[in-house]
């Protein structure tokens, strides 16, 4: 018979079941999906920046999202910790950060998903009114499309071919003196 203690034994069972099959990438645990998109990590980027340092305690509904928001959540237990949402549309982004929408909660910013560019929550006559910002500078919200980079490439092939051929003759431009 083994001396193992039967919780102990069951411990490690569900130990090494977690560490084979269900347990979460490193990415996923940093709160990036290996699937998302470039433009939905910019966003997850502008949320932690924005958080100044502090963790994001989750990541709702971000995929295929129009726009995000971050909130600052207060628990039960009084601790407050944040989250980042995405929404579907601009009409979801005005229902979302009203004021009194929910108790407890504190809206610290939106951001626009596929322009990679912040959004200004103003409230003007007792309405939302949402002002795009200017695009992040070296986000990665505005990928460019595969034809877009063959074309520029060929581009670039072509004018170094022509600055080639100015040279003069073949042997690659070494002359010797003699």
């Amino acid at each position: 018979m083994n001396d193992v203690p039967e919780y102990l034994r069951r411990l490690r069972q569900a130990q090494a079941e977690r560490t084979g099959k269900g347990e979460k990438s490193p990415a996923a645990a940093a709160g990036t999906t290996p699937s998302a998109t470039p433009q939905e990590q910019d966003a997850i980027r502008w949320a932690k920046q924005l958080a100044g340092g502090q963790e994001l305690r989750s990541i709702r509904s971000l995929a295929g999202a129009r726009f995000a928001v971050l909130v600052r959540l207060q628990s039960a237990t009084g601790a407050r910790f944040i989250s980042l949402e995405g929404l579907p549309s601009r009409d979801a982004l005005r229902e979302r950060v009203k004021p009194g929408a929910t108790v407890g909660e504190e809206v610290l910013g939106a951001y626009e998903i596929k322009g990679g560019r912040p959004v200004t929550i103003a409230f003007e006559e007792g309405q939302v009114v949402l002002r795009m910002g200017n695009p992040r500078p070296g986000g990665g919200a505005a990928p460019i499309s595969p034809e877009k980079m063959l074309r520029h490439a060929a581009d670039q092939a072509e004018k170094r071919a022509k600055e080639r051929g100015k040279g003069g003759g073949a042997g690659g431009g070494f002359r010797r003196r003699g």
